[in-house]
Formats: C-alpha cells, structure tokens, sequence
C-alpha cells in the first residue's frame, strides 16, 4: 500500500490546483480566524505544502508530513519543515506528545485503514485544548444522491490501481465523522462544508447552499478541540 500511495500523489495533476478549491479556502478562513502567533502547525498530508503556504500569519512554525517525494521535494522549497512519512496502522507521528497547537487533516482519513490510531496519534501530539480542523468528503452530498437514485455508482472507488484513483478506501458522513472524534476524545466545535455540487466535475456548484444545507455539501468540514 505504501508504493502505491507513493505512486498516487507524486503525480502532481492528482488534486488539481489545491488555491482554488473552496474547501481549502475554507478551511484557510477557519485557521486564520484562530488568530495563531508563534503556535505550532502540523499539516498531515500536506502534499505540496500550498495549504501551509497561504496561511495569512506567517509567525507561526509549520510542519507537514507527505508520503509523496515529489511533495516532500515542493514543501522543502517552500520551507516547511517537512517529514516523509506514511501511515501504517503501526508506526507513530514523528513528533513528541502535546507538541502542536493545530493540526490539519485535509481529506486524508477516508484513505486511512486503522481510523483510531490515526486519531489516537493526533490527539497525543495535540496540547490541551489544541485544534484539529479535519475535512473528508461526504458521502451524503447532494450529487451523490441523486447519483444513487439513477443507480449511478456515487464516485465511491472499487480500486486504488484504477487511473483516476484517489486511493479512498471508507466513506463519511457529518454524523459518522462527528462520532470517531468523539469516540478518540475530540469535542466538535464546528461543522460546516465547501459547496453543494450539481455536476459530477464540480464545475456548477453553490457555496451558499452549502452553508444553509451543510448536509448535502462536497465536503464534511470540522473543528475540534482535544
């Protein structure tokens, strides 16, 4: 599984340009709000490092983790202080307990196979009351659904070797989501979503939508504290 995530994101035309998609300026809003000054970032998945790089305070020290060489090589030109590393269900974050004041899981849990020792691990790296702001996408979203209703297989992927593989391998809901934090000891604080999608590309979407129905929006966007 390793060489095959490898493989996935170092083609560097996966996730497409990641400054644009409504769900990162989102979350950037959120982190942003949080008025951080000289905290500790983690960005777990960071691939490029382009999340990092468009927080508004730059007096904060950020760190990534990618499993990518070509995301690690992009983040080190960027200077995050960035670490090669791949989830296995065994081997623990890089880094010392209560070491981080946010963490960022931006659509990485639903490739994870053991959930609650990924939570586990970022919830020891956490300080008291430290942030995890986690996105997935939702498997209840409006184009989804209706994808489903024509019998339509709703983007739910059957292999990580197919050639638009994302390498998902579970699915979520607002409800499910809210559930594993709370069963790894994270209290939600904020629950939102990116934007209600009516074609399968995204390209015809509605941001207010998403913020009336969050339900029926592209992604499942929340705020913890541990």
């Amino acid at each position: 599984m390793k060489n095959i995530y490898q493989k996935i994101y170092s083609d560097q035309k996966n996730l497409g340009d990641l400054a644009k998609s409504p769900r990162a300026k989102i979350m950037l809003n959120i982190i942003d709000g949080l008025n951080l000054v000289e905290k500790n970032i983690l960005d777990v998945g960071c691939y490029d490092g382009t999340l990092l790089s468009l927080l508004k305070n730059r007096n904060n020290n950020l760190f990534g983790i990618e499993a990518s060489d070509w995301g690690v090589e992009q983040c080190k030109r960027k200077d995050i202080n960035v670490k090669q590393f791949y989830f296995d269900g065994e081997n623990k974050l890089p880094f010392e307990d209560d070491f981080f004041d946010v963490v960022i899981t931006g659509e990485i849990i639903e490739h994870i196979f053991d959930t609650d020792f990924f939570l586990r691990e970022v919830h020891r790296v956490l300080k008291p009351g430290g942030k995890l702001l986690i996105s997935t996408p939702n498997i209840a979203s409006f184009g989804r659904r209706l994808m489903l209703l024509f019998g339509i297989n709703p983007i739910i992927e059957l292999s990580p070797n197919e050639p638009e593989s994302s390498g998902h391998i579970r699915c979520f809901t607002f409800q499910t989501l809210k559930k594993l934090l709370e069963k790894s000891n994270f209290r939600v604080t904020r629950a939102c979503s990116d934007a209600v999608n009516f074609s399968k590309n995204g390209k015809i979407k509605s941001i207010f939508l998403a913020k009336i129905f969050p339900s029926l929006g592209a992604s499942v966007i929340l705020l913890a504290e541990k």
